[in-house]
């Protein structure tokens, strides 16, 4: 059976093409990049270029499970320096792509593909340099429903911000989703959790993400789609199959389903989980209106969450050797 990591790469991989090229992941986006940009004092860090008093000359960030860029291009006004890590090849191909051709140079904004989160391997050499420690900010997109184990994941990004340097995070609230009929409009009375496929097996990941529990104690994850975001994994390199994010062919969802393991989360699960990990001044928001989806012939609306935390001032133990 293929590991998270790989299955994650097996499927970002295969829709890198088609990722974020329909209209709807544009809004969705926009909806995102909107409310980080409105809410840069809720982060809590001294950003470049707002004309406010605490502004500061350098201010770097880190895109992990970069996907094509969304966080990246969320607080690019506001930073100095970015660096970007994904599991998947073909993502991180799109990313350095995009970028380049908006004329900023690779010492600016460059990512390269990467995985700080095996256990295994937790300090990996290429990525151990000064380049890739004590950032301002630490930003995952729609990435954490495709981690292992998010406290240990939290943990590792934490090691990787400077003392008092923040992560934020967006995902999907449990409970969030609302139906869409054929046209796109909200179907009342539906609200849920709808972007789910049930199965069984487990995962060892950490605590305080929504799922339930079955009868003989496995994990019912309920596993959803739709977002421009992030995962991560290693393995061996193959030629995928290609395919649009609307597939709702057998395989793109196998290829889907492979990669989540959680499919949203609670306000208080992700409170927990980043607390776990260390980092103290955390809240979660949840954006205004809810953001139309169509992944994989499942047509909703979603409500996203964004989540904060700080790692302490006074935290300078050293990251794992």
């Amino acid at each position: 059976m293929a590991t998270n990591a790989e299955a994650n790469r097996r499927y970002f991989d295969s829709i890198s093409d088609s990722y974020d090229a329909k209209p709807w992941f544009a809004k969705v986006n926009a909806q995102v990049a909107d409310t980080l940009r409105s809410r840069l004092d809720w982060l809590g860090i001294p950003f470049a270029n707002t004309g406010a008093s605490t502004e500061t000359k350098d201010v770097r960030l880190l895109d992990y499970a970069c996907g094509t860029g969304l966080m990246t291009r969320a607080f690019g006004p506001y930073v100095t320096i970015t660096r970007g890590i994904d599991i998947s090849p073909n993502m991180v191909s799109t990313y350095n792509t995009r970028m380049t051709s908006t004329g900023l140079s690779p010492d600016i904004v460059h990512a390269v593909v990467g995985d700080l989160f095996d256990k295994s391997n937790p300090s990996p050499t290429e990525l151990s340099g000064p380049e890739w420690h004590d950032f301002d900010l630490a930003a995952v997109g729609f990435g954490f429903h495709h981690f292992e184990d998010v406290v240990h994941s939290a943990r590792q990004l934490k090691q990787r911000l400077r003392p008092g340097g923040v992560l934020v995070i967006n995902d999907f609230l449990e409970g969030g989703d609302v139906k869409a009929d054929e046209q796109g409009r909200m179907i009342e009375g539906s609200e849920g959790n709808w972007a789910v496929h049930k199965h069984g097996h487990g995962h060892g990941h950490g605590h305080g993400h929504g799922h339930s529990h079955g009868d003989d104690g496995s994990h019912k994850h309920d596993h959803d789609h739709g977002h421009e975001h992030s995962h991560h994994s290693h393995g061996h390199h193959h030629d995928e199959a290609k395919h649009d994010v609307t597939d709702n062919s057998p395989e793109f969802r196998k290829k889907m389903n492979d990669s989540i393991v959680v499919p949203h989360f609670t306000i208080d699960g992700v409170k927990n989980f980043l607390t776990e990990a260390g980092f103290v001044d955390v809240d979660v928001i949840t954006l205004d209106e809810r953001s139309y989806m169509d992944f994989a012939g499942k047509k909703l609306w979603r409500t996203i969450l964004i989540a904060k935390g700080r790692r302490p001032v006074e935290d300078r133990e050293k990251s794992e050797l």
